[in-house]
């Protein structure tokens, strides 16, 4: 379930007492011997609707995706191509942590069952996520170039006086010609 969602436990215990209280679920406790009491819920007749409904239309649903990152790679202009690259490494390595941690989690499960499909669907995703990571910095590396050579040029006309290297034009003129 670690891979799949983010709920902890006082959020789905505060959850499934707001779901108790709307009729959908019962709560019984339960203890045996010096155990702490146990908590067992169960969905109601209403509760059964309510989850065929919400199910169905979960399914069915092609929903938008949003990403959470897509704030940051709006501003990622803002950062030196370097700097970007360096933060972007440093997201590929834990996708890539990611991956084998759900590649693991893959192989506990029978193939064809609902929580092997889920993990496939989220492994597959961060495959994808970590092949766009790696064009995205392809894409930097060849922004770092462009930047050098605005910069270059840049100075250059704020200081058209400065010495420049020689252009390759130059270069091959000045090489003594063979006879």
């Amino acid at each position: 379930m670690k891979y799949l969602t983010d709920l902890k436990k006082p959020t789905l215990y505060h959850l499934l007492g707001k779901l108790e209280n709307d009729g959908l679920v019962r709560k019984t406790v339960s203890r045996q011997g010096n155990r702490p009491e146990r908590f067992t819920y169960q969905l109601t007749a209403a509760g059964h609707a309510r989850f065929a409904e919400l199910l169905r239309a979960n399914l069915q649903d092609a929903h938008a995706a949003y990403f959470a990152d897509d704030i940051g790679l709006l501003f990622l202009s803002e950062l030196p191509a370097a700097t970007a690259r360096a933060y972007l490494a440093e997201k590929r390595n834990g996708v890539t942590q990611n991956i084998a941690n759900l590649e693991r989690a893959v192989t506990r499960h029978a193939p064809h069952t609902p929580a092997y499909h889920t993990l496939r669907h989220h492994l597959l995703h961060l495959q994808t996520e970590r092949a766009w990571l790696d064009e995205l910095v392809n894409d930097l590396k060849k922004r770092s170039v462009r930047q050098d050579i605005l910069e270059c040029l840049a100075a250059a006309d704020k200081n058209p006086n400065a010495e420049r290297p020689p252009t390759r034009a130059q270069k091959a003129a000045a090489r003594p010609k063979r006879a």
